[in-house]
């Protein structure tokens, strides 16, 4: 069933990666941000569960698959913050840029650093190195995932409240598609992270053993939330991939990264 399991994620992700390198080409440098970690994170699915097949094919240890879809939500959670990236642009592009490119920078760091104290954790814990620092890195990571996740919903709902100065209608109203994206897909990003974390204090405190090895569960709280947030992004994605033409820039009016008409005063 596991085999099964895998195989049928490879092949979804296979056919999801095909949209969301169109988006990451159509959207440009605008939705590099969101789409490149899309890509990553269809990426990291893809390869993992080819190493879960392999490993169970082969009867060695899944170190390495364990390992990668553990780490697998980080860049889920940094296309999301990219994706809100974009839609804030598109909806209000007199946004100061030195404060948003601030706090994505920091959100970004805030992710990557508890994607390494999971890893480091994780390799503790397969390694056998059961003790209280590896427990200690697992939580600290875990914790501030859950943190970087509410964060995102704080800034989501504070963005549906910002209107810009100089709209331009295409560019808002593709802008909101892709935020409306954005606040489906948080739901279904939390499921994921409930199941990373409460799979991760599990197997710490070595009382997950049904839990952790149910491929029910694992489909109803990890597989199917993935793929159907990775669908919302690609479906608003495709449904704006013009959203950046005629874009409003604080030096001018551009289409495809040519001055239409340039702002004075």
């Amino acid at each position: 069933m596991v085999d099964a399991l895998a195989v049928a994620t490879i092949v979804i992700y296979l056919v999801l990666i095909q949209p969301v390198i169109y988006c990451l080409w159509k959207h440009g440098r605008h939705g590099i941000l969101g789409w490149l970690a899309l890509q990553s994170f269809c990426l990291l699915r893809i390869i993992g569960n080819i190493v879960l097949v392999h490993a169970e094919a082969t009867n060695t240890s899944n170190t390495n698959a364990l390992l990668i879809s553990n780490v697998g939500l980080s860049p889920l959670l940094l296309a999301t913050v990219g994706f809100l990236h974009e839609a804030r642009r598109a909806r209000n592009p007199s946004l100061g840029r030195k404060l948003e490119w601030g706090l994505v920078i920091q959100y970004h760091f805030a992710v990557t650093i508890a994607l390494i104290l999971i890893i480091v954790g994780v390799v503790n814990l397969e390694n056998g190195t059961l003790n209280t620092t590896t427990t200690s890195l697992l939580q600290a990571g875990a914790a501030v995932l859950i943190v970087c996740w509410a964060a995102l919903v704080l800034w989501t709902r504070l963005s549906m409240r910002e209107q810009g100065k100089d709209l331009d209608a295409t560019a808002y109203t593709d802008g909101t598609k892709l935020l409306y994206a954005v606040l489906i897909a948080l739901p279904l990003v939390a499921v994921r992270l409930i199941y990373a974390v409460v799979s991760l204090l599990m197997e710490v405190n070595g009382t997950g053993s049904g839990f952790t090895t149910s491929v029910a569960a694992k489909v109803l709280m990890s597989v199917v939330p993935e793929m159907l947030a990775t669908i919302v992004f690609v479906v608003a994605g495709v449904a704006t991939r013009d959203m950046h033409k005629g874009v409003q820039e604080p030096g001018g009016r551009y289409r495809d990264g040519v001055l239409l008409v340039e702002r004075r005063g």
